[in-house]
């Protein structure tokens, strides 16, 4: 049986309410106790300038399942950033909806279905920028 667990700290010295926060999530397949046993591997993409790439595409897992999604910036600059969206519909009729921005060294975990497009888009045209992600998907029936 796989498992996948992903742990997250935050530790905040901020005189007027510092805070310790500690999580830990086994990652498990939609309504059940078994953990998700497929993933997408580790991918790097090269971005050469401004440009908007689905990086993750729909038809690429289930839907309506229990899938997560890690993204990171690689970059260390952090005026070099990119916009992450979710994007659904035909292609005609794209509706795309902004998650916001992920800074230099900035990361996310996210849950995410496997109904629409992961889009990213850099906002850079000087410099390259490198972004990874990862998706650990929920692709076996219950």
């Amino acid at each position: 049986m796989a498992t996948t667990t992903a742990s997250f700290s935050i530790t905040s010295n901020i005189m007027s309410y510092p805070i310790s926060i500690n999580k830990s999530m086994t990652m498990k397949k939609l309504q059940s106790c078994n953990g998700l046993e497929e993933t997408s591997g580790l991918r790097t993409k090269k971005f050469v300038n401004a440009t908007e790439t689905v990086i993750i595409e729909e038809n690429e897992y289930t839907d309506t399942k229990a899938h997560k999604v890690y993204i990171r910036n690689i970059s260390s600059d952090k005026t070099n950033f990119f916009y992450v969206a979710f994007n659904s519909g035909a292609a005609a009729a794209t509706t795309t909806e902004v998650i916001g921005k992920l800074y230099g060294g900035d990361w996310m975990l996210m849950p995410w279905l496997g109904s629409t497009d992961i889009t990213v888009a850099s906002i850079t045209t000087e410099d390259d920028q490198y972004l990874e992600y990862m998706v650990f998907a929920d692709g076996q029936e219950n």
